[in-house]
């Protein structure tokens, strides 16, 4: 059984990597950026070079998953985003929704992150990605 690996064009990723290197530059807290899509497909990151983009992604396709249906399960309506506050650091999981594909932006930050900050700065991320993948 063959895996189907969605198309990305080259402008749609070079977008991405823009958005990425423009987020941990304004929030040096932030020390991994992932953009994948929802099935855990890698489309764009920025991690340390010990962590697998491949397996970030299909972890972080499972995580929300799992999410969407806790919040189905409580009544809690869609599930949007998903922060996991950890010893050393926080992981920030949103959905990103384009026209073409829907996405996920994984964000790793450190334990010393604001986490109102951090997310303000994910959120206006999401957007600007969103509305310039949806022009194309």
């Amino acid at each position: 059984m063959n895996a189907q690996v969605p198309v990305t064009s080259r402008t749609e990723a070079a977008i991405c990597h823009m958005h990425i290197d423009a987020l941990t530059s304004m929030q040096p807290e932030i020390t991994g950026v992932l953009i994948s899509t929802i099935d855990g497909f890698e489309i764009a990151s920025k991690l340390l070079s010990d962590l697998s983009a491949a397996k970030l992604a299909a972890m972080t396709s499972s995580l929300l998953a799992l999410s969407g249906a806790m919040c189905t399960e409580t009544g809690s309506g869609a599930c949007r985003d998903l922060v996991i506050d950890a010893d050393t650091g926080r992981v920030l999981l949103m959905e990103l929704s384009c026209r073409k594909q829907d996405l996920v932006l994984a964000v790793l930050c450190t334990d010393k992150v604001t986490l109102g900050q951090v997310l303000w700065a994910v959120r206006d991320c999401r957007e600007a990605l969103s509305r310039r993948l949806n022009v194309l």
